[in-house]
């Protein structure tokens, strides 16, 4: 699969346009907040946003692959944004069948204050 490299000023690439509504609420910027993110959200939410990005996952990094993971253009670093809160979403989804974790405390204790650089 070939892609050209996006020259828009939208917040994703232009082939991708069709997951663009998902960025408010999981286009944050580092792993922390996707984490918060995901636990804030009703599951039902969750589940859409995991099969949309799902069904996009493979094309997405197909496209991303063509960039150095410390100089994409802003639409792509939005997208490889997504797909990192699509494997936070995985975990609510493919192991916990929920919103959370059943039998854990709600909010987080732990805040992660590093992740993958340069996408936090």
């Amino acid at each position: 699969m070939d892609f050209a490299v996006s020259t828009n000023t939208g917040r994703l690439p232009d082939e991708f346009k069709d997951i663009e509504s998902f960025f408010d609420r999981w286009g944050a910027p580092t792993s922390h907040e996707r984490w918060i993110n995901r636990a804030a959200a009703p599951y039902p939410e969750i589940v859409k946003f995991y099969e949309a990005m799902l069904a996009r996952a493979e094309e997405a990094t197909i496209y991303l692959e063509q960039f150095p993971a410390d100089d994409m253009p802003e639409p792509a670093q939005n997208l490889f944004r997504l797909l990192l809160s699509m494997c936070h979403a995985a975990i609510a989804v493919e192991v916990h069948g929920a919103q959370g974790i059943r039998h854990a405390p709600p909010v987080h204790a732990l805040k992660i204050v590093t992740g993958f650089h340069p996408h936090g």
